[in-house]
């Protein structure tokens, strides 16, 4: 991944955040998080019935 204000390739950091990965740039030190894939649903991501357990709640 490159910094988008310097193109200079960023580093990855250790761990993962809330299931994302970090990655900062050596040269001005902004920092972006990558998040990976939904393996649960192909299109669309959330329930269309409304929240996240499909009865209203979040």
């Amino acid at each position: 991944m490159y910094c988008k204000r310097c193109k200079v390739k960023m580093e990855e950091q250790k761990r993962s955040y809330h299931k994302k990965r970090k990655w900062t740039c050596p040269a001005c030190g902004r920092s972006r998080m990558q998040q990976g894939h939904d393996r649960r649903s192909g299109r669309g991501g959330r329930d269309r019935r409304g929240g996240r357990d499909g009865h209203g709640h979040f």
